[in-house]
């Protein structure tokens, strides 16, 4: 099955409409949803009619797919630009399978890293660790930016206890306002700073970091501020040159992915906000998802169904954007992470080994939680007649919540899913403008603005609340998506060269607006560089 198969049979559906498969199909529900992990997953309310999913999935089971994930599984070397295993799952495995799938280095290594969080944490949480002046540490500073900054932000919004005992605040953007707002109030006595970077050579990262430490010498002195000071990094010998302890280091691999590093120390901040035990419980989440993903057919496998949706629209359909909606104002930032995750790993046009796909990959992922998104964009989503699939996230049960707001939220939800999918009617329109009195012509005039032309598909992942355990499946859930799709598309969907090249033209600008001299560019970029110089 190739993907020509794929387009053909998109194209013979693209004329039906969604609403009308249910009759034609009455398993269509009990076929295209799951219930895994804390979450049900509902699929049919996409495009596809039966033939159109089964050949969606059979483009999935017909790719490499089986062979790629038992090597990232057992660490084989998948990233082959730039040499590595893919091993964020042994992350969330157990001593036990680590050891039997990996071997004894690779088992090391995580426990390692695990007991080292775990003892640092649980002492600063104990009050054992303390700064310089004996205070216990209040208030964290997370300094990190992409895959370093994005998940635990994530993570640390969904959990954050209603009264914390210490706080996390996030600084990514080397615009010096976020760390000046970071800062403000703070006592720098009960403040920790964690240098989040993978290489620690990332430009921004190092910026904030410095700016946070002068701010902390400011308060404590050179040596007191040592102690309000730990990295994360895989280049551990670089941060002893910043003064860093190497006590107070946290080491991840370089088979952990910058976009796939929240399980790892990356998201050490977490860890001692929230407790060791709340980040076992997210990893328990994440492996229940990754087994479900190993052994679940895939035609009811929860990842595969997501990752056929989204082939079968942007391969089958050529619809290049996608929105994610958490009506979850915990996570309201997921649309950002799912931005890099899948963006970053998918945005690409080559294969492996060099040649140029013929075929479009990763669509223009963008989002922001509902209800709020219902009042900004979705005018554009009910009434343009671009089509732009959509992702609906729900909980269904939260306790911060009375249940007359939890039931107007989730009312909306479902209610979007069906209004894009049912739209409304020429017809109706009409008939609800005679029904408000207006005459023919005022009919005429008013009852095709009102017209939504509907068969607009959705996704459905309601969870059954937010808790550690379901926001690790949901995360998990995501991850294997794109790895599948990177797989049927034929791409690496580990590496990042576009990202490295803005990285590197941003160094050569910064000489020149530094420098005394300009090297040659282009009239444009040569004429912002001058007046930045003054």
């Amino acid at each position: 099955m190739t993907l020509d198969a794929l387009k053909a049979q998109a194209a013979a559906d693209a004329t039906l409409k969604i609403v009308d498969q249910f009759a034609a199909d009455p398993d269509r529900l009990a076929r295209m949803s799951l219930d895994v992990a804390g979450l049900f997953v509902d699929v049919s309310k996409q495009s596809w009619s039966k033939a159109g999913f089964e050949t969606a999935i059979a483009a999935v089971a017909q790719s490499a797919i089986a062979e790629a994930r038992e090597k990232m599984w057992t660490g084989q070397e998948i990233n082959v630009s730039e040499g590595r295993a893919v091993l964020h799952v042994a992350l969330r495995d157990s001593d036990a399978e680590n050891l039997r799938l990996r071997g004894p280095e690779i088992t090391s290594d995580v426990k390692t890293a695990r007991d080292a969080m775990r003892s640092y944490a649980d002492g600063i949480r104990s009050g054992a660790i303390t700064g310089a002046t004996g205070k216990p540490f209040k208030t964290i500073i997370h300094i990190g930016i992409g895959g370093s900054d994005l998940g635990p932000r994530l993570v640390w919004h969904g959990l954050t206890p209603l009264n914390p005992q210490i706080d996390i605040r996030f600084v990514a953007n080397v615009d010096g306002s976020e760390l000046a707002l970071a800062t403000a109030g703070l006592d720098p006595t009960e403040t920790l700073v964690i240098a989040v970077s993978k290489t620690f050579t990332t430009q921004e990262t190092l910026a904030n970091f410095l700016a946070a430490r002068d701010w902390l010498i400011k308060g404590l002195g050179e040596e007191g501020a040592k102690k309000h000071l730990a990295a994360v990094s895989a280049a551990p010998d670089k941060t002893s040159a910043y003064g860093i302890p190497a006590d107070r280091v946290f080491g991840f691999k370089d088979w952990v992915g910058g976009r796939y590093s929240l399980w790892s120390a990356v998201s050490l901040s977490v860890i001692i906000a929230a407790g060791y035990d709340v980040y076992e419980r997210l990893l328990a989440g994440a492996h229940e998802m990754d087994q479900h993903f190993l052994t679940a057919p895939l035609e009811k496998n929860a990842p595969v169904l997501l990752a056929a949706a989204q082939l079968y629209n942007r391969i089958g359909l050529n619809r290049p954007s996608r929105a994610v909606i958490p009506y979850v104002h915990r996570l309201r930032r997921l649309a950002a992470f799912l931005q890099q995750l899948e963006m970053e790993s998918n945005g690409k046009r080559t294969s492996p080994t060099g040649e140029l796909l013929d075929t479009q990959t990763c669509p223009v992922v963008f989002g922001d939680e509902g209800t709020n998104a219902q009042h900004a964009f979705f005018q554009m989503l009910h009434q343009s007649e671009d089509i732009v699939p959509l992702e609906l996230i729900a909980a269904q049960h939260n306790d911060e919540a009375s249940t007359d707001m939890q039931q107007k939220l989730l009312s909306n939800v479902i209610a979007q899913g069906e209004a894009f999918m049912v739209g409304k009617s020429l017809e109706t329109s009409e008939a609800e403008c005679r029904k408000l009195g207006f005459d023919d012509a005022k009919t005429a005039q008013i009852a095709p603005q009102k017209v939504c032309p509907g068969n607009k598909p959705s996704t459905t992942v309601l969870l059954n609340e937010l808790t550690p355990e379901t926001l690790g499946a949901l995360l998990a859930m995501y991850e294997h998506k794109t790895f599948v799709e990177g797989i049927v598309m034929g791409l690496n969907s580990f590496d990042q060269w576009g990202v490295e090249l803005g990285k590197t033209l941003g160094v050569n600008v910064l000489k020149d607006i530094t420098g005394s001299e300009i090297a040659p560019h282009d009239p444009s970029t040569t004429a912002l560089i001058k007046r930045i110089k003054g």
